[in-house]
């Protein structure tokens, strides 16, 4: 009795070991993000500070992808859930506003149940950071200042080329289908 309770007793941290380096998930290398709006649930300057990742959640990059010299600028790491809060399914062509020949800001509508999405998620996440997602790469993050309502969204973008970025793939998205 007494060797099978020391046998057991080894094998608990081993199977302790085993069972965390098994939540160290990572996310699958091939899988990209479908296009949309994420909650962000966490973020971090180093991908380790964030992980294990839990059940139902993927990492994200914020890669500065739109202006010159940004490459420099180290990324920001992302935790979103695995599916999209919002699926970008646009009722129309999103058009831009510019300044000059800078595009400053992006109008969209939104069908109506991803406007209906954008109205939860806006509403209990106020304060929060909402990433776009497309392409499988984030194209913004916004921190979420109010409920939006009726699906009609403007985006407003601080960096220069980062609205004209965003406008390009939004079109791409709108053309696909």
């Amino acid at each position: 009795m007494h060797r099978r309770a020391v046998f057991f007793a080894m094998l608990l941290p081993l199977s302790i070991a085993l069972n965390l380096k098994a939540d160290d998930k990572k996310p699958e290398p091939g899988k990209k993000l479908s296009n949309g709006a994420y909650a962000v649930l966490r973020e971090g300057a180093a991908e380790k500070e964030l992980l294990p990742l839990k059940e139902g959640e993927a990492l994200a990059v914020d890669r500065p992808l739109y202006e010159k010299g940004n490459d420099k600028l180290p990324p920001r790491f992302l935790i979103v859930r695995t599916t999209p809060d919002v699926v970008l399914e646009l009722d129309g062509e999103p058009k831009a506003v510019k300044e000059g020949d800078q595009v400053v800001r992006i109008f969209l509508k939104l069908q109506p149940k991803p406007a209906a999405d954008l109205e939860r998620l806006t509403k209990d996440n106020v304060g929060k950071q909402v990433a776009i997602i497309l392409g499988g790469e984030v194209v913004t993050v916004h921190k979420i200042r109010d409920a939006i309502k009726g699906g009609e969204v403007q985006i407003s973008c601080c960096a220069p080329g980062s609205a004209k970025y965003l406008f390009e793939q939004l079109q791409k998205q709108q053309q696909r289908k």
